[in-house]
């Protein structure tokens, strides 16, 4: 388990991105990116869903329905990634960080009460690494009381489940990612979902508004599936990663731009999913449920190490199972500085270190959050996925 992206690509992938490569009059093709959203629909048990260029997007997608306004206060974590205050921000919308806790790295929910204020209109909760969050169901409840709207952020967490169905479906609205870190990959894209016909409306409206990306722009995501398949997923990568990579390495897909870490937004955010990797996420989501099933097989192998070494493993709450995109552990800190060199020294795998601020990516510090601090300095993440990992008949 040697690296932490793109482990769910395989031959398959390749051959559908350098098809679409060779079919640009179609790449605005809405049948292909209806067929995708229809069937990602199904597949998560969710009533409506619009496919757009990132998560982040979806979340702007989901802003945008909830009809939040200038001034409107949204609770969210103060342990997250710097695009998701970042979307709430750009819409005017000021963000109320709250503490998480300790179990599955999830907003605390005894401490979200004291963040209400007649201007709060929304809970952003999350499901970190994979981990069904401990306090789902309290955090929903809460926000039923309150008369607040409950945004999930599943960008981790694509295919993990609670009493039966697929989290993203408790709250009002919910995003997921397939960028190439995630649960599945089209490299950038993301997903967002609801079950409510109102909500369902808002969705769509911004999803015809939204403009597709240039074409420019698509031909590099597709030319990034066989440059990340044979620098991380190809059984030969040691040496077939470096070749390819120094022919086609400039068009590499950093999927966080320098403007979006300081907080600025791109000229060419809030693009919605255009056919060709609307394709690859139809490819994906066949494989996802297996990969998932790898994921949940290889954990095991960092349970265990927990449990012979005297670590807390992340708790999993009754009636959830995780989908176990990275398996976090809070450890030393002192292992947490050196995790690279240590995780290569113990395991021969790559340990990430992933939260070394609690707001991901961006140069800006939040403080006095207690139990973010404690998981900046201590949680690293170990990887459920190899390059043994391979759907059968790809």
């Amino acid at each position: 388990m040697s690296n932490a992206r793109s482990m769910t690509l395989d031959w398959d992938d390749v051959k559908v991105a350098k098809e679409w490569l060779s079919k640009s009059p179609c790449w605005e093709d809405g049948k292909v990116v209806s067929q995708y959203e229809t069937e990602f629909a199904r597949w998560n048990g969710s009533k409506y869903a619009f496919a757009f260029m990132a998560a982040r997007v979806g979340l702007s997608a989901c802003i945008y329905a909830l009809d939040l306004q200038p001034e409107d206060e949204v609770i969210l974590p103060a342990y997250t990634c710097v695009v998701v205050p970042n979307a709430l921000e750009w819409a005017g919308v000021k963000t109320v960080y709250c503490d998480i806790e300790l179990d599955t790295y999830g907003l605390d929910v005894t401490q979200i009460e004291s963040k209400i204020t007649p201007k709060t209109r929304a809970i952003l909760l999350q499901h970190l690494y994979g981990v069904v969050c401990r306090d789902y169901q309290a955090i929903i409840d809460l926000a039923k009381r309150h008369g607040l709207k409950v945004i999930e952020d599943c960008a981790h967490s694509t295919g993990a489940e609670y009493k039966g169905r697929k989290v993203g479906n408790f709250g009002d609205v919910a995003v997921y990612s397939s960028e190439k870190t995630k649960m599945f990959n089209t490299i950038q894209g993301g997903v967002a979902v609801t079950n409510d016909d109102q909500l369902g409306k808002r969705l769509r409206e911004y999803s015809e508004q939204a403009p597709y990306p240039d074409q420019a722009l698509v031909e590099r995501q597709l030319n990034n599936i066989p440059l990340e398949f044979y620098q991380f997923k190809h059984p030969q990568s040691w040496w077939l990663g470096d070749a390819y990579y120094i022919f086609h390495g400039s068009q590499v897909i950093f999927t966080t731009s320098n403007q979006e870490k300081q907080g600025i937004r791109p000229d060419k955010y809030g693009r919605k999913m255009p056919a060709p990797i609307a394709a690859l996420g139809l490819n994906q989501l066949k494989k996802l449920d297996y990969y998932i099933q790898c994921r949940r097989q290889n954990s095991k192998i960092w349970e265990l190490w927990c449990q012979e070494n005297g670590y807390k493993k992340p708790v999993v709450v009754d009636d959830a199972v995780s989908a176990y995109l990275r398996y976090p552990v809070l450890v030393e800190p002192e292992i947490k500085q050196q995790v690279q060199w240590w995780g290569f020294k113990k395991f021969n795998v790559s340990v990430g270190d992933w939260f070394t601020n609690n707001i991901y990516l961006s140069p800006k510090q939040i403080k006095g959050f207690k139990n973010a601090d404690i998981a900046v300095k201590q949680c690293i993440n170990f990887p459920t996925l190899n390059q043994t990992c391979k759907f059968p008949d790809s």
